[in-house]
């Protein structure tokens, strides 16, 4: 079996190196980091967890728990993004889905520190406010949400910065009469976007009609139900209908393109369509393409972790740092064909 020694005899470097490589420590220059890399990778070296973990008291393991965002398409792009960083660092991560139960919420803390996490990230499905924060016992990180008078680093989605984007590119292209088929109206991410559409009409001298605001879902927020084809139906049997139509996510935009269908329009032709997510089983398999704004939960994990191991990237803030989203240009938006 390789020890240490060897990996560092082999590489042509210190023991000490070699550790701070296996490690995932800085300052290692690249082509050392490579070359011990390569020497680990052909001996095939597997270092001892335990024996590490008594020599530097820690871990090398992060707490990820979530509401019910593991159960979500989009925990995939979190995880990713959190995984990709941590290898970088050489550690690892324990996954806990809550459920939005507390005493579960209860046992995963004390699992967390029975594994004597490094640090911990808290996830939500949706951007929204945290009534409480868990009490990790160890350095944390909030994702995808924030709470009042946190005196922490928390991460959310620049929903206003990907709203007004969104509003901007169909006004560029000539839209002046749009209409909205949101997410629930308690949710923040609804009433920032709603916001920035109202700021980007205002720039234009144009305003939103209320009448042509509607949301894609009925029920309490735990157990909504899409509503997104019949409130499309509705809009687009208007007689003033919209040329253009922003979505709250993506599936929402799904059921505007089957609306239209069933009304004779074509996309975007007739009606152009603007999402949000950027979900790519849906924006990438329609046709034609879907025009959406895509959620950064890649780049927020990757964030997150990176808080976590240097925390002077993450100061200490009551504000969320907002990761910008990003308009995604496909096939789904063109210039109104009437006024």
């Amino acid at each position: 079996m390789s020890t240490l020694k060897d990996i560092a005899r082999e590489a042509g470097v210190s023991i000490k190196t070699a550790s701070r490589v296996i490690n995932g420590e800085a300052p290692i220059r690249p082509e050392t980091r490579s070359r011990v890399q390569a020497v680990i990778d052909r001996l095939g070296y597997e270092p001892s967890h335990a024996a590490r973990m008594m020599r530097t008291r820690r871990s090398g393991v992060v707490g990820f728990m979530t509401d019910v965002v593991a159960s979500t398409p989009y925990s995939v792009d979190m995880v990713r993004g959190m995984q990709d960083e941590l290898r970088a660092f050489g550690k690892t991560m324990l996954i806990a889905n809550t459920e939005r139960d507390a005493q579960r919420e209860r046992e995963f803390l004390r699992m967390f520190r029975q594994h004597r996490v490094e640090g911990m990230v808290f996830a939500s499905m949706f951007h929204r406010r945290l009534h409480t924060v868990p009490e990790a016992g160890a350095p944390l990180v909030l994702l995808n949400c924030y709470a009042d008078d946190w005196q922490g680093a928390s991460l959310v989605p620049d929903d206003h910065g990907g709203g007004y984007a969104a509003a901007r590119y169909l006004l560029d292209q000539g839209h002046r009469h749009l209409g909205v088929i949101s997410l629930n109206p308690v949710l923040p991410a609804t009433q920032l976007r709603l916001a920035a559409l109202r700021t980007a009409l205002a720039e234009r001298g144009l305003s939103l009609s209320p009448d042509l605001v509607q949301c894609g879902f009925v029920g309490p927020l735990e157990a909504e139900q899409l509503s997104a084809f019949e409130a499309a139906m509705e809009m687009l049997r208007r007689p003033d209908r919209p040329s253009a139509i922003l979505c709250g996510n993506d599936q929402i935009a799904l059921q505007v393109y089957c609306a239209a269908q069933d009304r004779g329009l074509q996309v975007p032709g007739d009606l152009s369509v603007m999402g949000f997510d950027d979900l790519k089983l849906i924006s990438e398999t329609l046709r034609p393409a879907l025009t959406t704004v895509a959620l950064p939960y890649a780049e927020m994990g990757r964030l997150a972790v990176r808080a976590l191991v240097d925390p002077s990237q993450a100061p200490m803030s009551t504000v969320p740092q907002r990761v910008p989203c990003l308009l995604r240009v496909r096939d789904s938006v063109a210039p109104p064909t009437r006024p």
